[in-house]
Order: structure tokens, then C-alpha cells, then sequence
């Protein structure tokens, strides 16, 4: 038996014996992970991800990504070599956040809707954090700095198109060039969609959906947290952070820097949070490691998105690697530009000069919007299990 395979086999096991050990030995420190865990869900992520998850999925139900992808086409082929279906994930993703791109992305090759190299080259770089969570929970919220939450935003999907440039020439497949106009594409979504179910109908499934996918999110960031916690009572973390130091003792970057960003590595809204929190550092080196944080996205948000690409023919070891690039070059790219930009043009352009903003705006009326959000569920779900 190959020692590959005994690890392959054996790894999982171990990692569950040692959370469910720690869990036990230290129950404290790990029902307090959990409740972070869980504050993280309710206060960051829901608000930031729950309508925009909906609103996506009637997108695609709507048909709406097929004819605006016939329409843009010729242009995603180009850069991406991707079709303009495919495109219109990264806009959705931009949108709506982790990991509704990945989601996407896993159906269109789920449903033979692209091949599997469109797949690989999709995942690159269609799998983005959203502009709520950047500019209103890391820039305003944590860095108390909407002017660097723009630059990050910017950075971040700049860094994407980077990576989706870098993999348009995965795989090798021909292109079969069809005859139809993009009348006749049209017209052909447009006889096919009359034979769909009505509004209401998908509405109620795009609501349902939504929330079983956010639940879904809420138990990875849960679980992920606690297990970071774990490692913390081990020393693990402790004895990776001194290693780490050591290696990089000509920067002069210290441990709680180094733990810190080991924290979001786990979970990205964890370790960018810890790591506003650091104030003996160089401000620029900290938004450029958050940066890099959001968008290799941290183990908790790559399990998410695996979950799905999983589910497909997709590598999900090129994808995890597409997203170290992403981070890369997000990190470098804010770094950069945080040098050399000495003055407030993009707060200038984008943000009021006061102190209440458009995300505050949001955050303040959320709960009529969650309300009305979970009796549709609800209404949706008893109708389900009636008929």
C-alpha cells in the first residue's frame, strides 16, 4: 500500500479525533470560538451576502445571464476565453461575494453548460469577495478607513482579472463556431423560458436556496473558527508563529502580525479583524496582508467553494492555487498602490464627506429585509412539504 493512499486515508480521521479532543479537553475556549463564529454569521455575513445569494439565483432563473452572455460574448472570448454566460459569473460574483462565483460556475458545468477547461479557467477567477464586505466591514468597520476599503475593493478585482488573464489558455479544446445570430440565440431562451415556471414559483426557490446556502456558510465559519481555536490550546499555533518569525526576522515582523494573519488564513474575517487591531506596524503592510487575505479567502471560504467545484470534474487543487495568485497579487497591487497614492481621489470620489454611509444606511433597515426574507422561506418550505 502506497504511503500516499495511508495518509490520504488516515489525515481526515486524525483531524476530527483532534478537534473532538480539544472540543472535550477545552470546552471553554471552544463553545467562546463558536460564539464568535456564529457573531461573525449573523453580523457580517448575512446582511452582506443573503440578498444579493437571492437575488443571484433569480438572475440565473430568469434567464438574464443567458442573453446579456449572448451579448457580451465576443468580448469574454477574447480576454478570458470564456462565453459571455460564463463572464456574467464574475459580475454576479462582484456582487453578491464568496462563494456564490464558485456556486455558479459548479452548475453552468454541472448542467454540461461549459466544458471542463471553461470550468477550470471560470473558477480563477470568478470566486470574489463582495463590495459590502470590503468597503463596510473591513474598510469602515475594522480599518476605520472607507478611502482604503475603494483601494482594496479596486485591488481585489483587479488581482481576479489578473489571475482569469493568467489561465485563459488552460486546456486544450477546439471551438465550435455556431451559425445562429444572436437574434436567433435570443429567441431560442426566449421559447424555451415560456415553458418555465412562473415568477413567483422561482422566487420561492431562489429564497430557499439562498438560506440552505447561507446555513451551509455559517457552519463552515463555525466549525473553522473552532478549529483554529483548537490548534491555539495545542500550541500549534504558537510553534508555527515562532517558526515563522524566525525565518522572517531580517523584515522584523513580530508574532502577533504573524498570528494574526495565521488566524485569517483560517477564517478571513478573523484574521483581517486581529489584524486592525495591530497598531506597532507599518499600516500599509496590514491592509496589504488583509488584502491578501480576502482574496485567497482563508480555508473556511475555499472548503465552501470546494464543496460545490467538487461536485464537478473541476481540479480543485488548481482552483486553491488560482486563489494563492489571487492573493498575491491583490496584496501586491494594494501595497503599490497604497505607495503611491498620497491623496483622498477615490474617497473623494465615492464616498460623502460624512459619517454616515450608504452601508450604514443598509445595515440599520437589514432586519425588515431579513423578516420578509425568512417567511418566504418558510411560506416556501411548507408548500414544498405539502404537495
Amino acid at each position: 500500500m502506497k504511503l500516499k493512499k495511508i495518509i490520504t486515508f488516515f489525515a481526515p480521521k486524525l483531524l476530527i479525533c483532534l478537534i473532538i479532543l480539544g472540543i472535550i479537553l477545552a470546552p471553554k475556549s471552544a463553545i467562546k470560538a463558536a460564539k464568535d463564529g456564529i457573531s461573525i454569521w449573523i453580523n457580517i455575513l448575512m446582511p452582506s451576502l443573503l440578498p444579493f445569494i437571492i437575488g443571484a439565483n433569480l438572475i440565473v432563473s430568469l434567464k438574464i445571464v443567458d442573453i446579456l452572455g449572448i451579448l457580451i460574448n465576443p468580448l469574454t472570448k477574447k480576454i478570458f476565453n470564456v462565453s459571455g454566460r460564463s463572464g456574467l459569473i464574475f459580475a454576479i460574483s462582484m456582487v453578491s461575494g464568496y462563494p456564490v462565483g464558485s456556486k455558479f460556475a459548479s452548475e453552468l458545468r454541472r448542467e454540461n453548460k461549459i466544458s471542463r477547461y471553461e470550468g477550470q479557467r471560470l473558477v480563477s477567477f470568478c470566486s470574489t469577495s463582495g463590495p459590502l464586505f470590503i468597503i463596510g466591514s473591513v474598510g469602515t468597520g475594522m480599518l476605520k478607513n472607507p478611502h482604503v476599503g475603494y483601494i482594496m475593493l479596486l485591488c481585489h478585482y483587479l488581482a481576479s482579472l489578473t489571475v482569469g488573464i493568467i489561465f485563459r489558455n488552460y486546456g486544450k479544446e477546439k471551438h465550435t463556431k455556431t451559425k445562429n445570430t444572436i437574434l436567433k440565440d435570443i429567441n431560442d431562451i426566449i421559447y424555451d423560458n415560456s415553458k418555465s415556471e412562473g415568477f413567483f414559483v422561482l422566487f420561492g426557490r431562489a429564497v430557499v436556496d439562498g438560506v440552505n446556502t447561507l446555513l451551509a456558510i455559517g457552519g463552515f465559519v463555525i466549525m473553522f473558527s473552532v478549529f483554529f481555536e483548537i490548534l491555539k490550546f495545542f500550541k500549534v499555533i504558537d510553534f508555527v508563529t515562532y517558526v515563522v518569525c524566525i525565518i522572517l526576522a531580517p523584515l522584523q515582523i513580530t508574532p502577533d502580525v504573524v498570528s494574526a494573519f495565521l488566524s485569517g488564513l483560517f477564517e478571513m474575517t478573523i484574521g483581517c479583524n486581529n489584524l486592525s487591531q495591530i497598531s506597532n506596524v507599518s499600516f500599509n503592510l496590514l491592509v496589504s496582508l488583509c488584502s491578501f487575505l480576502i482574496a485567497f479567502s482563508g480555508l473556511s471560504i475555499l472548503a465552501q467553494c470546494s464543496s460545490f467545484i467538487a461536485k464537478t470534474d473541476i481540479k480543485v487543487n488548481l482552483y486553491i492555487f488560482s486563489k494563492f495568485l489571487h492573493g498575491l497579487f491583490a496584496g501586491i497591487f494594494t501595497y503599490v498602490f497604497l505607495f503611491f497614492n498620497k491623496s483622498s481621489l477615490v474617497s473623494t470620489l465615492f464616498i460623502q464627506n460624512n459619517n454616515y454611509t450608504y452601508y450604514d444606511l443598509y445595515i440599520d433597515n437589514f432586519t425588515p429585509i431579513l423578516i420578509v426574507i425568512l417567511l418566504i422561506y418558510l411560506f416556501t418550505r411548507l408548500k414544498d412539504l405539502s404537495s
